[in-house]
């Protein structure tokens, strides 16, 4: 067993990109972590959740949110050796966890029908008790990728319905909880990996009829000579383990087959679906067969909008939805815009209700021929509205008509299409062109994209010497390019370096991205104080 030290290095070095990253992925993309939230991360002792421990420590000392964290044990009636071991691994990782007691094995110990089913809601009402006690408001559950896409093959060919492990819902049973899970985007294979590269064991489903299996298992290995791993053929054979081999089967033929189940429930278009459910109420596809084009502007009643109509509408709608403490502060951000001009729709306000208009397509083709708006949120909306288009040269066609009109920061980075990101090797050509443009917001554009999409895996110094090659007086092409160096110090921060002891950038630049650097959490206190020597006086 490795040193906690090294332990906690490898999960932000060796697993960066397999472990760490999707794990922070996660704790941003499904807002999982806010500020203020006091979470109980649940360890039951096996390897994912003390893994997810260990992330939460490093999610403590490097993240942006201010957050606390009980590291909870149910002790549901374990025997002592897994007590101990479960004691003895977190005393080794240094996890401070807290232990109580509950009777749930003696309880469910005589049920014939679904004991696992059964353990596992009692164990989370065990858990949601105590957190709520403790004062937490979130548990954290160590579920992970493979657990995800397994629960959406098993709804599907044993249940007969679509349906999945959600990244955070709501507890129907203690007001104000909520369950969340952090290991969402994390595949269990690298959980095996990191455990076994820090010579860690943990156990198990400690339950007495799992007990029981592995007794079984064990006698049986040895009366064949082989050893516990290679017993797979008499494992217990539940529904989970049928799929988990299905995917397996499946993956030797088509290598993407579980990111493709994971995107089929993030991709599902209600136009094409025969029926759904919501709260209860099924929605048919007839229902609306015959309606018009446009029941975005209406109670269920056919209408018909053109032209003005929409822009009118659309208008209106953002108006009701104004905050006016919000336009006060927005205004201050973006001083360049006429204070007349916003109308003070937040921006998750406003992402809900690009959400809702993209899916009446006419009308929001509409909208977007409209060009320029008169209201920098309805500018804001049209960004909005352009990140829902999944195909690529259109988007790109799009956003060139766009940003053709774009004249503040915010609205210029606010639009962030996922079509982008995915198709890497074309987009290139464009930067390149916007960058050539000597228009600002065209070049803010194309550097916040290199910034976004090519620090990473797709990295090149070729794309670092791109920006700092950028020509240009305008303050706000200059802070996108102190912001993307500042980033690429926190990122690829050998090469990045190198741009500031060798004063390759203006001064201003160069000292806007130190000062970036400095502000940034990413970024170590001995790092820091190096690049402070580098500013330039």
């Amino acid at each position: 067993m490795k040193n906690t030290k090294d332990i906690e290095l490898s999960i932000i070095k060796k697993f960066k990109k397999k472990i760490w990253r999707p794990f922070t992925k996660a704790i941003n993309e499904y807002e999982l972590v806010e500020d203020g939230d006091k979470i109980a991360v649940c360890i039951s002792g096996g390897k994912d959740s003390m893994l997810m421990a260990k992330l939460f420590q490093e999610l403590e000392r490097h993240g942006k949110k201010n957050f606390d964290v009980v590291f909870l044990v149910m002790d549901p009636g374990y025997n002592e050796a897994n007590r101990s071991r479960i004691e003895s691994n977190a005393k080794h990782l240094n996890v401070p966890i807290q232990i109580f007691i509950s009777d749930i094995f003696d309880a469910v110990s005589t049920v014939e029908d679904s004991p696992c089913y059964l353990c596992a809601r009692m164990r989370r009402g065990h858990l949601y008790n105590k957190a709520k006690e403790l004062g937490c408001n979130k548990i954290a559950l160590g579920h992970h990728f493979d657990d995800v896409i397994e629960t959406i093959l098993m709804g599907m060919l044993y249940s007969g319905q679509i349906q999945t492990m959600m990244p955070k819902l709501h507890s129907t049973n203690f007001e104000g909880m909520e369950l969340i899970r952090p290991m969402y985007l994390i595949r269990e294979d690298d959980v095996i990996h990191w455990a076994r590269y820090n010579e860690l064991e943990f156990i198990r489903c400690a339950c007495r009829f799992t007990e029981m299996i592995e007794k079984e298992r064990r006698q049986r290995a040895k009366e064949l000579g082989i050893s516990v791993d290679d017993m797979s053929e008499i494992e217990s054979s539940s529904k989970r383990k049928e799929i988990k081999n299905l995917i397996k089967e499946l993956h030797e033929v088509n290598p993407f087959v579980e990111k493709n189940i994971f995107r089929s429930v993030e991709n599902v278009s209600l136009k094409t679906i025969i029926a759904y459910k919501d709260d209860g109420v099924t929605h048919h596809f007839l229902d609306t067969y015959h309606d018009g084009d446009s029941l975005f502007y209406g109670s269920g009643i056919s209408q018909k909008f053109d032209g003005q109509d929409i822009i009118d509408k659309v208008q209106t709608d953002l108006k009701e939805l104004a905050d006016e403490k919000y336009k006060d502060f927005h205004a201050n951000l973006i001083p360049e815009i006429d204070k007349n001009r916003i109308i003070g729709v937040r921006t998750p306000e406003l992402r809900k209700y690009a959400t809702q208009f993209a899916k009446h397509e006419k009308d929001a083709l509409t909208f977007k021929s409209h060009l320029p708006h008169d209201y920098y949120d309805e500018m804001n909306l049209h960004g909005f509205l352009i990140e829902k288009n999944k195909d690529f040269d259109s988007c790109i066609e799009e956003l060139d008509s766009f940003l053709e009109y774009v004249d503040n920061w915010a609205t210029c980075d606010c639009t962030n299409p996922k079509i982008l990101g995915k198709c890497k090797d074309k987009l290139i050509p464009h930067i390149d062109r916007w960058i050539a443009s000597n228009k600002t917001y065209y070049i803010r554009y194309a550097i916040k994209l290199l910034m976004t999409h090519f620090l990473d895996e797709d990295y090149s110094i070729d794309y670092m010497y791109k920006v700092a090659e950028v020509e240009s007086e305008e303050y706000y092409v200059n802070m996108m390019q102190a912001w993307y160096f500042a980033t690429a110090l926190a990122k690829q921060y050998d090469d990045a370096v190198t741009f500031l002891q060798q004063k390759r950038l203006p001064v201003w630049i160069h000292n806007k991205t130190i000062q970036k650097a400095v502000e940034s959490n990413r970024i170590d206190k001995e790092t820091k104080s190096y690049l402070r020597t580098l500013k330039i006086k």
